[in-house]
């Protein structure tokens, strides 16, 4: 958590990556540090929302807050 990189896990379904990247993501965080896990589809139905709302700067803002953003099911967006 002290350094900002991207953790990217790829592989075909079945392959455990959301076994291996969520208790890993909470480990990394403290119980004081915000921390976020999300499918993809989720969080863009939310942005998409918070732009249909004209809501989008205060989205954008609270998803910059979270120290840890874990982004599950990429490859099921088209």
């Amino acid at each position: 958590m002290d350094r900002d990189v991207n953790v990217l896990a790829f592989g075909p379904p079945g392959t455990a990556r959301r076994t291996l990247c969520a208790p890993s993501g909470t480990g990394w965080c403290s119980p004081d540090d915000p921390c976020c896990s999300s499918p993809a589809y989720r969080l863009v139905q939310d942005i998409l929302a918070a732009k249909r709302d004209l809501d989008l700067p205060r989205m954008l803002r609270k998803l910059d807050n979270f120290d840890l953003l874990i982004i599950d099911d990429l490859g099921y967006l088209p």
